[in-house]
């Protein structure tokens, strides 16, 4: 056991039992038997762990007795809508700035027909959490704009906040769904009783303010059930996606646990040390309970950067695993293990095609709670990709290293030696990208001072040997014809040197030369063919199987508003013109009759790729025949005049992450060249290329994963008037 913690609170709401009701049309919240279970688990859990008193616990359940009709628990104790309220505004309150902060709600979520019409717009709902007294005359629910508005009280105080809602909304719920070993936290239907419009948490007006400030950059997107806008300035944990159902069952002798609590206990528990990364918690407890029930896929969402309840503040860099700050940093992109497959020998990792992932792509697989992937010790395993997914792969083990090595040729796996969200270490892409490169010198040679003109192919050829990431580009011999030729190096009279595509056209957005004499020049120059080759490999990423059902499914249009109209600037396949500071709208429409998860991409002028939709979370989930919406405003980088961006939206059926493909601008250190500890995942992706007897030049994505994923992108013209 620790010392006490001082700084340390919880708040713990456990609903098993709802007061005997009807609602409209029959409908009612059934009674659930694993939630009061999950907070007494939970406050066990943090009284051992973190020794907390018990003025450093407030805790609300409603347990079932043998009165249908009234529960175990004394009136103060329960979770109603005023005690919920009073508790949350207690905790904030008696928390001092930087305090940790702990939350954790098991039981039903719910919808209702909402009272804040003026805000939301007619007819649309109200997502909440369900106290255990909805049944009665004039209850409430605790609404998503309550919900929203007390935990922003609790940011504003600049506490270290981790929420973990173990519920889900009634989207994706029936009644029937339920057997004597599990059901779901969930009502199945939309609440159509009027009720208080009146609010304990904040003045309506305040409410309305904290809300449009939460959702003004994602037009009233919310995430985590449909309950929360985008998260800002706390972690949360969500059990299941918008479409997906909140599981309890019966996972250790007669009594039932929430999925989502047992497997994030179960992990803590496992876990040596109390500084866990909230994303390797998150790795491990979201493949745990997704293997289990296929239909129930936990969330991270908001401040991924801190340490699980927030000990510790924890860097992150884009596209790459979690940092620790001390004593350790981390700097090498992982992929979590997903299941483990002892009889075929084999593991299934949460990446696939959409990743840019190809057969024969390497890993090393270490220990699951690993930072230091420079610590052999901690190594356990190394497999190959036998077999590519859309969103996940499965690798044969090749190798087992330190105490599992064996004498066998063919090394075999046993129970237990690689666990669930172990992290795996990319070694090899299992792909090469190469593009041919040809020197064009004018005629006559240009006399400058110092540089042997006639001799620059040769030189160029020489030092790109010396360049780490080279096998991305070959120069040309003699006999091959221009049009085998990818790019073209070009000498002008002014001696510089310029970048061509294969139709001998300057390079879109590349519009600063490199002079021949400049110092390291020859080197600048590798490194810019070697760039262009990445930037221009994640560009013509595609879907090109022609009976992919989701090809086309996929609607992706920039609007602007002119004269209160909404005009669609890229109807037609047109490419707009716009000045920097424009502001537009990009919207995504998802026409296909499947649930996707939505990520969107910019490639930009100075030939970057950043993920820039959504933020605080790795993808959007759109239901079928439904949209999202995100402003734009339109930016050029310094020193530019006027620039092409690339909009790239693509959709999977299952999670993946495209934060793999971002790349920092045009010479700019690029992870994985000259860096001994690359930063963005595209660096970890491409940085180790392999099997140069056989290299691939150009991406062809058409496998049999071709109907889990598509991708669509915008053009738009960029300029400073």
């Amino acid at each position: 056991m620790t010392n006490q913690t001082p700084n340390f609170y919880a708040l713990l709401i456990g609903i098993n039992f709802y007061f005997p009701h009807r609602l409209p049309e029959g409908n009612y919240y059934k009674n659930l038997r694993g939630c009061v279970r999950d907070i007494n688990n939970v406050e066990t859990y943090l009284k051992d762990t973190f020794n907390l008193t018990p003025d450093q616990i407030i805790k609300l359940t409603a347990t079932a007795s043998e009165n249908p009709n009234q529960p175990q628990e004394p009136p103060e104790l329960l979770p109603t809508y005023e005690n919920i309220v009073a508790k949350f505004k207690e905790l904030t309150a008696k928390a001092q700035p930087q305090d940790r902060v702990y939350i954790h709600y098991s039981g039903h979520g719910g919808r209702a027909k909402t009272i804040y019409e003026d805000i939301k717009g007619f007819g649309t709902l109200d997502e909440a959490l369900v106290p255990t007294d909805i049944g009665q005359p004039n209850s409430r629910y605790l609404r998503d704009l309550e919900f929203a508005k007390l935990l922003e009280g609790m940011v504003e105080k600049e506490l270290v906040v981790t929420l973990v809602l173990d519920s889900c909304h009634s989207g994706g719920a029936t009644r029937e769904m339920e057997t004597e070993d599990w059901s779901v936290r969930g009502g199945g239907f939309i609440d159509t009783t009027s009720r208080p419009t009146d609010s304990l948490v904040a003045p309506l007006q305040e409410l309305a303010q904290n809300w449009q400030a939460s959702t003004e950059n994602s037009r009233n997107i919310t995430v985590v059930n449909g309950l929360l806008p985008e998260p800002k300035g706390y972690t949360l944990i969500a059990a299941c996606r918008d479409n997906e159902l909140a599981i309890e069952k019966i996972f250790e002798g007669t009594e039932r646990n929430g999925a989502l609590t047992y497997f994030l206990l179960k992990a803590l528990r496992e876990y040596r040390g109390t500084e866990i990364p909230v994303k390797d918690l998150y790795d491990r407890i979201s493949n745990l309970v997704h293997n289990d029930f296929p239909r129930q896929t936990p969330m991270l969402i908001g401040e991924t950067n801190r340490t699980f309840l927030g000990g510790q503040s924890v860097s992150f860099t884009p596209g790459a695993s979690l940092l620790r700050s001390v004593p350790v940093t981390r700097t090498t992109r992982t992929v979590p293990v997903m299941k483990v497959d002892v009889p075929k020998n084999r593991v299934q990792l949460q990446m696939g095609e959409a990743s840019v992932l190809k057969k024969g792509a390497e890993f090393d697989i270490f220990r699951f709670g690993t930072w230091n992937f420079e610590d052999s010790e901690q190594r356990i395993a190394t497999i190959k990709v036998v077999e590519v997914g859309a969103s996940d792969c499965w690798a044969e083990v090749t190798g087992l290293h330190n105490e599992f090595t064996t004498r066998e040729l063919t090394p075999k796996l046993i129970e237990g030696i690689i666990e669930i969200g172990s992290p795996a270490v990319y070694l090899s892409p299992g792909l090469k990208q190469i593009r041919k490169v040809r020197v064009i010198l004018p005629d006559p040679l240009p006399q400058i001072s110092g540089v042997n003109v006639e001799m620059l192919p040769d030189i160029l050829k020489a030092k790109k040997e010396q360049v780490e990431g080279h096998r991305w580009i070959e120069f040309c011999s003699e006999a091959e014809k221009d049009e085998k030729v990818d790019y073209f190096v070009s000498l002008n009279s002014k001696g510089e040197y310029w970048i061509l595509d294969a139709n001998k056209e300057p390079i879109k957005n590349l519009l600063f030369p490199i002079k021949v004499d400049e110092p390291e020049a020859t080197k600048k120059l590798i490194d810019r063919l070697i760039h262009v080759a990445r930037y221009e490999t994640i560009l013509a990423l595609d879907n090109e199987d022609a009976f992919a059902s989701l090809n086309g499914k996929l609607k992706v249009e920039l609007i602007k508003s002119v004269k209160r109209e909404q005009v669609v600037l890229n109807a037609d396949g047109n490419v707009p013109v716009l000045e920097v500071g424009e502001r537009v709208v990009l919207r995504i429409h998802n026409e296909s009759n499947r649930t996707l998860n939505i990520s969107a991409l910019i490639l930009q002028a100075d030939l970057s790729i950043v993920k820039s939709y959504p933020k605080g979370a790795p993808y959007e989930v759109v239901d079928r025949g439904q949209s999202r919406e995100t402003r734009l405003d339109m930016v050029l980088p310094e020193n530019y005049q006027e620039g092409v961006d690339v909009i790239k939206v693509f959709a999977t059926v299952d999670a993946t992450n495209f934060e793999l493909l971002e790349l920092p601008p045009l010479d700019q250190p690029r992870p994985g060249i000259g860096d001994k500890n690359p930063t963005t995942a595209l660096g970890e992706l491409l940085s180790a290329v392999v099997d140069e007897d056989n290299p691939q030049r150009n991406i062809r994505v058409v496998t049999d994963a071709s109907e889990e994923w598509t991708t669509e992108k915008v053009e738009v013209v960029v300029k400073k008037m």
